[in-house]
């Protein structure tokens, strides 16, 4: 049963969860680079993540549970998003979700210079294929993969 849901920021006590996530068997079979991420290039990528004024990471918890993450890579006028749900939490709704609430949370944070939102989904990630067209993005074919775009 869902409780209540948000997005929050991610900060530095996030470290350690985003790199389990993003290690996830399923997360990387759906990376367009699906190598593991050694612990010590994920932390020099974290910081320099955070530091980063174009990159926007949010954590969604439902009842203050972290249950996936988001995050925008902004780049001119389009923001590129990369999401993932927590191992135990697939196939309940939340990469919808996180896809409905960053439209509306990409508003309040960033620039208005930013009108698009991009996702990269390969042909083999039907989960995620369909949660971006069950929130409206239209499709776009490219030879490697699915691109999905979303005008704000």
């Amino acid at each position: 049963m869902r409780g209540s849901l948000w997005l929050r920021r991610a900060c530095q006590g996030d470290l350690d969860l985003l790199f389990e996530w993003v290690n996830d068997d399923a997360v990387r079979a759906n990376a367009f680079h699906m190598e593991k991420i050694p612990y010590e290039n994920h932390v020099k990528w974290f910081e320099k993540m955070m530091a980063d004024a174009s990159v926007y990471q949010y954590v969604l918890c439902d009842d203050g549970t972290p249950v996936g993450q988001i995050r925008l890579n902004v780049e001119g006028s389009g923001a590129l998003i990369d999401y993932s749900v927590a191992p135990r939490q697939r196939k309940k709704g939340y990469g919808s979700e996180m896809l409905r609430m960053i439209q509306a949370q990409s508003a309040a944070d960033m620039s208005s210079h930013v009108t698009k939102l991009i996702g990269q989904v390969k042909y083999e990630n039907h989960a995620s294929a369909k949660a971006f067209e069950k929130c409206g993005f239209c499709r776009k074919d490219w030879p490697e993969y699915i691109q999905y775009e979303k005008e704000m």
